[in-house]
């Protein structure tokens, strides 16, 4: 033996020597330091003794003793290094790794705060932690048949309700099928109806461009003209504002004049009774209008419209003579006779139109005044009739009260008159029972303009040229519509009789 081998040996020797020294000092230090624990098994698995113990993956003992119990159970007895605490609650389970090493792996409690440390000694067999024995194969594949089965189980169930299911679902496909058909007819028809509604309203757009075309020009015709007009007639509206000023001053004096005289309790009392007898009139009037609606050239009906005036002014002239003590605040004068007129007409008034009552001078003024007014248009078969009554005419600020188009589409007229002179007179309020204005202007000479301006969501100008032929007989032309719509845009001609 040579001395080399000799030297090898002893080192091996020395080596081996120093790891027992020190397994036995770590054993020596263990025994020294640990506690022992037991834990109750239903299986161990493969578990044994001298297997380490590990918490949370870091090994704090080993395995000292596994003993078999009388109910056929395993109680492992396991030493703890004293420096780990080991709490109740905590998960006890056996891993095996794929080298086929068995370990003890104790997971802690999920709250450490509240967890109570186990005791540090083996604890009856009753009152030992379990211990929990990881699935094997043998319990997985029985796990599996088990679900085999009831899949089994259902797969048959399946089965027998598959050709019910295939029938109730070739049922809701037909319903389908017949749905997609119907909808299909119905979205073609919508389309045709949508094509056709489409066209109407390229129409309706095409009509209206060229509506809006005309109405362009016509506005562009009608601005040259009142421009000219207001060029032209620039003095003229000045001389019309200074008298409009006027008039408010007036229309102020007026007033305060009115509220005097509405005080009196006298005249209070003559204005029920003439309202009372005027009623009586208008219902007189309303009918003779009625008649005169059938006017035309035949001769018969114009001398059956001479013997209406003729009643109508003998009901004036009897008014009058019952209206005749109307005011007696300061005077009892009554009117005188009536003077006889040429073709064979009843007495009237001197002064005219209307009714007269006596004033506090002795000096007689209109009540009322009657206007008829007979209107043909072009496509019009006959006249239309208008009926309008002035009350109080002769006042700056008066009413006037009517109707149109009596017997047919019969409109109706109250208007506020303000008049500051015997040529110009201005009314607001009810024209063709819409809101409007009227302005009428009447020249030295026998020639007067009458404008009127209504409606005035679609506003609407009617302008007439007057020709006074006598005191109670005028001529008028002009056009009914000037501004509005080119339908009902008309050329008219007619007569007005004043009562």
């Amino acid at each position: 033996m040579t001395v080399a081998f000799r030297v090898g040996v002893f080192a091996v020797l020395t080596i081996i020597g120093i790891f027992v020294v020190w397994a036995m000092l770590s054993n020596f230090s263990l025994m020294r330091n640990s506690y022992q624990i037991g834990v109750h098994f239903r299986d161990v698995v493969g578990l044994q003794e001298g297997s380490s113990v590990q918490l949370a993956g870091v090994d704090i003992g080993t395995v000292d003793k596994i003993r078999l119990l009388p109910d056929q159970t395993a109680s492992v007895i396991c030493s703890i290094n004293g420096d780990n605490t080991v709490y109740r609650g905590s998960t006890f389970t056996v891993a095996t790794t794929l080298t086929g090493q068995s370990t003890l792996t104790i997971f802690p409690p999920a709250d450490l705060s509240s967890a109570v440390p186990l005791p540090r000694r083996v604890l009856p067999e009753g009152e030992q932690p379990e211990g929990v024995v990881p699935p094997t194969i043998a319990d997985l594949v029985a796990e599996g048949q088990k679900r085999m089965r009831d899949l089994d189980k259902t797969l048959a169930i399946v089965n027998a309700e598959l050709p019910g299911m295939v029938h109730h679902f070739n049922n809701v496909a037909k319903h389908t099928d017949a749905l997609v058909v119907h909808a299909d007819r119905n979205f073609n028809l919508l389309g045709e109806q949508l094509n056709t509604t489409v066209a109407s309203v390229n129409a309706l757009i095409t009509g209206f461009q060229t509506v809006l075309a005309q109405n362009g020009q016509n506005v562009t015709a009608m601005t040259t003209t009142l421009r000219r007009l207001v060029v032209g007639n620039g003095a003229k509206f000045a001389s019309l504002i200074d008298d409009l000023s006027a008039t408010a001053d007036n229309l102020n004096k007026t007033m305060a004049a009115v509220t005097s005289i509405a005080t009196d309790p006298t005249m209070k009392a003559n204005l029920l009774s003439a309202t009372a007898n005027l009623k009586d009139s208008s219902e007189k009037l309303k009918a003779v209008a009625t008649d005169i609606q059938s006017i035309t050239g035949d001769q018969q009906v114009q001398g059956e419209l001479r013997g209406a005036v003729h009643n109508l002014s003998g009901a004036i002239a009897k008014a009058n003579a019952i209206l005749g003590t109307f005011s007696t605040a300061q005077g009892n004068e009554t009117p005188g006779p009536a003077q006889p007129q040429s073709g064979g007409a009843s007495p009237g008034p001197r002064s005219g139109a209307g009714f007269r009552m006596s004033s506090s001078s002795g000096s007689g003024f209109a009540l009322a005044t009657a206007h008829v007014r007979m209107t043909w248009f072009n496509a019009s078969p006959g006249p239309a009739s208008d009926l309008n009554l002035e009350l109080l005419p002769r006042f700056p600020v008066h009413v006037t009260v009517g109707a149109n188009d009596l017997g047919y589409k019969t409109t109706y007229n109250f208007l506020i008159n303000l008049q500051d002179s015997p040529r110009l007179q201005y009314s607001f309020g009810v024209l063709y029972s819409n809101l409007g204005a009227q302005a009428l202007y009447q020249s030295a000479g026998p020639f007067g303009i009458d404008a009127r301006l209504y409606d005035p969501k679609r506003p609407k100008l009617d302008l007439y040229g007057d020709l006074r032929l006598a005191q109670r007989l005028q001529l008028f032309y002009g056009e009914r519509s000037l501004l509005g719509p080119a339908n009902l845009r008309a050329p008219a001609l007619g007569v007005q009789f004043n009562l």
